[in-house]
């Protein structure tokens, strides 16, 4: 065999011994290179999916440092996200603030492109803070073509998803853009509530030949959570995530509409209409809280309503929220606060109540209003010797008319509570005041509201003591104060939620000395101003001048009912409260059989 046979042998060996060593488990030969076997990609790192967030802003200063913030607290790599925002018609500081903030955001994502353009025009879009917030065929058509534009962008970046999201919609959760990719699905929104409730949202299960929203038993279920899941829906809106990495997504628009499409013009059905002729689906998720969303903007007369509905939402979703988050990249501007006019506004609040107190807090904050701390007195350490430095004394013919019980210490703290403000009151001279609990929830238009009424009454001259502006009426109709529109002379009520107080009141309440016959305070008042039904309670005080009114509709409510999740007192023990509402549904259900 000569040298060249033995070059050729090896030539043709040695690329076979290579690939036989580059298999993990085939055998090893020795004195021979080996080749390592490539690792596959999923064990590198990924980057996550390009996402462009498309916002559409017109009119909503006074919500957008809210609905940034939300937006700021997505978990999802912000170098990973685009910002698109477009903004015009604004009759108010809109593009200001959207300004603003871009300035201070746009090194935080990956891109932020901002356009406004309050220079476009048509002639029959009129919005200004007297109009109605109407939709026409021009309006839809331009919302269409804003759409399609965010959509282009988007395409052209090369992005993997688009996030719409309406400037109205507030995401809670900050895991929602996670779990919307998650499920991977061409288009899926999150199932967003609103408040208060409401059969409202941003899915329809059902659509008629037209187009139109149908109701179906699928609905209210998937509304409530009853059923709980991803589920296919025959449109979304408001808030929803397009897959742009699908074949079949290249073939979705807005604009200009299919031309198969032969209905109104509402870029809703215009999309949904793209959707089924792409051969596409759409979800809705709603295995968790994503967050909340405004009513329709239509559904306000003005501008200036929209708002203040705004500030109504934020008072509610405070109830069962610790805060709303402001924007990091926009100046917090929290304007003067003021007492509406009273000499002081007081709120009770136990002092182990730090929950209750930080949320009061955020709510004073939103309505502007100045106050002044009580410490509540906490029945949980009123001991005998105490009760009887202060000479109290319990009320030998009082029981609770549902529990059969006497007073507890809980609702003797809640009635010395209130007595040190009427002693406040008197001492120091004070002509009106506001009273306030910590469990108390602002109507919306709350300022606005009460500010009228004390116009009205003004105008009217009225003498009072006392006026409810929350409280729960027990018994019987009753009259308006003449020539008022705001007011009523109120029957036997409960609850010590709110109220205003004159020092005159102030003194009469103090005068019948009630801390020798003490009984709850929301039996006293009633009694004070004689509509109380129990006639031997009454005998126990001899002057009974107290000139009480009450706002219609109530301005104040409690945040929680007994029997509500997250209900709980801190005057009565549970088995008390919870009897209570066992009694109170049975006399409900005995209401409804008499009824049918």
């Amino acid at each position: 065999m000569t040298k060249m046979d033995l070059k050729l042998i090896v030539m043709i060996l040695l690329p076979m011994c290579l690939l036989v060593n580059s298999e993990p488990n085939g055998p090893k030969v020795e004195g021979l290179i080996t080749i390592p076997r490539v690792t596959r990609d999923s064990h590198w790192p990924k980057l996550r999916p390009s996402v462009v967030i498309a916002l559409l802003c017109r009119n909503k200063a006074h919500l957008l440092t809210n609905f940034l913030g939300y937006l700021e607290e997505q978990d999802y790599p912000k170098d990973r996200i685009s910002v698109w925002i477009h903004t015009d018609h604004n009759q108010d500081n809109t593009a200001d603030i959207l300004r603003d903030w871009v300035h201070q955001a746009q090194y935080e994502y990956h891109d932020v492109t901002l356009i406004v353009d309050d220079l476009l025009a048509y002639e029959s879009l009129t919005i200004n803070k007297t109009a109605n917030l109407e939709w026409d065929t021009a309006r839809y058509e331009h919302m269409l073509k804003l759409r399609q534009a965010a959509l282009d962008s988007a395409r052209k970046a090369w992005a993997d998803y688009i996030l719409f999201v309406d400037s109205d919609n507030f995401l809670v959760n900050n895991q929602t853009l996670n779990l919307l990719i998650q499920q991977r699905r061409p288009i899926i929104a999150p199932m967003l509530d609103v408040k208060p409730k409401s059969a409202y949202s941003n899915f329809w299960c059902g659509m008629d030949e037209k187009g139109y929203y149908r109701r179906t038993p699928e609905y209210i279920p998937t509304l409530k959570r009853e059923r709980v899941g991803c589920f296919e829906v025959v449109m979304v809106h408001s808030t929803f995530l397009i897959n742009l990495r699908l074949e079949a997504s290249q073939q979705l628009a807005f604009y200009p509409p299919p031309q198969d499409y032969s209905n109104a013009l509402d870029d809703l059905l215009v999309f949904a209409q793209s959707v089924r002729n792409a051969g596409l689906k759409m979800f809705i998720l709603n295995s968790e809280y994503f967050g909340q969303m405004m009513p329709t903007a239509d559904t306000f007369a003005t501008l200036d309503a929209e708002a203040k509905h705004f500030e109504g939402f934020k008072l509610q979703f405070l109830v069962d929220h610790k805060d709303i988050p402001y924007s990091r990249h926009l100046e917090k501007n929290w304007p003067l606060e003021d007492n509406l006019g009273f000499d002081e506004v007081y709120l009770i609040n136990l002092r182990r109540r730090t929950d209750r107190y930080e949320r009061m807090v955020r709510c004073f904050q939103e309505l502007r209003i100045n106050f002044k701390w009580v410490e509540a007195v906490d029945g949980k350490n009123l001991t005998e010797e105490y009760k009887k430095s202060l000479g109290i004394r319990m009320m030998d013919s009082w029981e609770d008319p549902f529990g059969k019980r006497p007073i507890t210490n809980g609702e003797i703290g809640c009635f010395l509570s209130h007595y040190q403000i009427w002693e406040d009151v008197v001492e120091r001279n004070l002509g009106a005041v506001m009273v306030i609990e910590d469990d108390a929830k602002f109507e919306p238009g709350f300022v606005q509201r009460l500010t009228d009424t004390l116009d009205e009454m003004e105008q009217l001259n009225l003498a009072w003591d006392l006026i409810y502006l929350g409280r729960k009426r027990l018994s019987g109709t009753e009259n308006w104060v003449q020539d008022s529109s705001h007011l009523v002379v109120p029957n036997y009520s409960y609850w010590t939620v709110s109220y205003l107080l004159s020092y005159r009141g102030a003194k009469k309440l103090l005068r019948q000395k009630p801390l020798t016959q003490i009984l709850p305070v929301d039996e006293y008042l009633p009694i004070m101003f004689d509509n109380h039904p129990e006639t031997t309670w009454k005998e126990h005080f001899a002057i009974r001048d107290l000139v009480a009114f009450s706002v219609h509709p109530l301005l104040i409510y409690p945040t929680h009912y007994v029997g509500d999740d997250g209900y709980f007192s801190d005057t009565e023990p549970p088995e008390i409260w919870l009897e209570r509402h066992k009694i109170r549904m049975e006399q409900r259900k005995e209401r409804e059989r008499t009824e049918l």
